[in-house]
């Protein structure tokens, strides 16, 4: 897969958004970006996301305007998250929806910018499949690199499988390539599910889900920007 930005991102929708974007913002120190207007096909209701920088990746606090569709009740496998800093001593918080933030001085089990931490049951699957199918960088026993964000696989309940990415907590990774359309393709050809089939996001993106072995959704996107290409 090649890269068109080296920063993994990390989707979450909130329960009560402005506590969770007084978590993000004050609490954890994420500064904020911008807004973004989402609807369908791309989420089956008007979805508000707020864009935090964390070292270049983007963490999308997502206000759905309806009841959220999954609740922690069919929770990913998406249940950490660490942040490096030029700090001195780790700094721990919990979400709302119960994941795990780590604060950690830079270069901590070799982050530099964000980890995610994945649970699963099947640690090898999974890794095979971000490396095989994903074509990501293999960067320890349970570890896996993109760009400068990285992938720790651990032992532990991993996630179920939906009927969509939309639900309570950390619910979906981003990747940016330059071409959707033919990276998803290339996921479905070497074994991999596409959870959705690319769609434009009006002028910004092409935008596709695939889905790991466990059912967690991987956004693929592609920016009108980076390509200069109009979307299809």
């Amino acid at each position: 897969m090649e890269l068109a930005k080296r920063h993994i991102d990390l989707g979450l929708f909130a329960t009560n958004i402005d506590s969770d974007l007084n978590f993000w913002q004050s609490t954890v120190g994420l500064k904020f970006d911008h807004s973004l207007h989402l609807e369908a096909p791309v989420v089956p209701a008007p979805t508000t996301q707020h864009r935090h920088d964390a070292n270049g990746s983007v963490i999308k606090v997502n206000h759905f305007h309806e009841q959220l569709i999954h609740s922690l009740d069919a929770p990913s496998g998406y249940q950490g998250l660490a942040i490096a800093r030029d700090i001195d001593k780790e700094i721990e918080y919990i979400t709302s929806s119960k994941e795990f933030v780590r604060i950690v001085p830079k270069g901590t089990d070799q982050i530099d910018g964000i980890a995610i931490t994945v649970l699963s049951n099947n640690t090898t699957r999974l890794k095979d499949y971000y490396t095989k199918v994903l074509g990501l960088e293999p960067a320890g026993p349970n570890t896996v690199r993109c760009g400068d964000s990285l992938l720790f696989l651990e032992k532990g309940i991993g996630g179920r499988q939906t009927s969509t990415f939309v639900g309570e907590g950390f619910r979906y990774l981003t990747i940016q390539v330059f071409d959707a359309d033919k990276t998803c393709s290339e996921i479905k050809r070497l074994g991999g599910r596409i959870g959705m089939s690319p769609i434009s996001v009006g002028k910004i993106a092409r935008v596709g889900f695939a889905l790991d072995p466990d059912g967690n959704w991987i956004e693929i996107s592609a920016r009108t920007s980076l390509t200069g290409i109009p979307p299809k």
